[in-house]
Formats: structure tokens, C-alpha cells, sequence
């Protein structure tokens, strides 16, 4: 049981999906025993980052996801006491999502859960090797959201 069989030759997408899958699962059990669900850390850090808040549209931008979907984690977040609404201070027509103090306290909680999953991943990995890790994998990222991407081959620069 949990033994996986390996696929030889298997796609490289196939095996950025299996690795993507095992890491938010790791990272969705450590942000479990803080309280928070998949996809709230990612919330959390993005409104960390901006200390007169943030609107839900440019919330939902940054994340790359739809409103209704930061809507209805602000739901969430705002019964759990970690975010809360205000006024804009040069709209009033529009609002501003704000870390609570539980929410404040809980950031560096995110960010030593995500670190610690990151040593764990890449325990045994050269950090030379990590960091053309990160280059090929932004560079896949690039072909993959590339607006008709024509296919063409790229080398990276080491």
C-alpha cells in the first residue's frame, strides 16, 4: 500500500504533476494543523504583502484566480478571525481586505510550514542543482501559459 509502480519514460508532465500533487498535499497537512485550508496560505502572504490592504479584484488578480473564488475564501477566512474588511481611505465605495492579528500571526506560521516542505523536497539536492530546478520549471511555466505558444524549442542558459 502507497508504493507507487514507476512508469519508465513517463512523461515529464506526468511527473511535475505527481510531484506538484505530493507537495500541496504535504503542504496542505501542515497548513491543516494551523487551521487553514489548501490555497488560504497563498492568500495569506498576498495580502501580507501590502500594508493598506488589498481590493478582492486585484487579490483575485495577483492569485490568478476568479473573484468568486477569493470571495468565498474571504468568507471563510473572515469567520476563522484571520482577515477582515475595511473602507478604502481614498474610495469609500470600495473595500480593502486586511489582515486580523490571528491573521498576522499566522504569516510567519505559512512561511516556516512552506520552507521547511521546500528542505524536505530538495533534501539531497545540490543547491546548484536546485537552482537550475527553478529555472527549467519557471521556463516550462512560460511555454505552458504562453498565448499561442508555437512549440519552439529553447535553451536555457545555465
Amino acid at each position: 500500500m502507497g508504493e507507487r509502480k514507476k512508469i519508465k519514460g513517463s512523461a515529464v508532465s506526468v511527473q511535475l504533476t505527481l510531484t506538484a500533487r505530493a507537495l500541496r498535499n504535504a503542504l496542505s497537512h501542515e497548513l491543516a494543523a494551523r487551521g487553514l485550508y489548501p490555497g488560504q496560505d497563498a492568500v495569506l502572504l498576498a495580502i501580507a504583502t501590502e500594508a493598506d490592504g488589498i481590493s478582492l479584484r486585484d487579490l483575485a488578480e495577483r492569485l490568478s484566480v476568479r473573484p468568486p473564488t477569493v470571495t468565498k475564501t474571504m468568507a471563510r477566512l473572515s469567520a476563522q478571525g484571520i482577515v477582515e474588511r475595511r473602507p478604502s481611505r481614498a474610495d469609500a465605495r470600495q473595500n480593502f481586505v486586511h489582515l486580523t492579528e490571528k491573521g498576522e500571526g499566522l504569516v510567519d506560521e505559512v512561511r516556516a510550514a512552506r520552507a521547511g516542505l521546500e528542505k524536505r523536497a530538495l533534501k539531497g539536492v545540490k543547491a546548484k542543482d536546485a537552482r537550475r530546478l527553478r529555472k527549467l520549471l519557471r521556463r516550462i511555466e512560460r511555454n505552458v501559459a504562453a498565448e499561442g505558444a508555437d512549440g519552439a524549442t529553447g535553451e536555457i542558459d545555465d
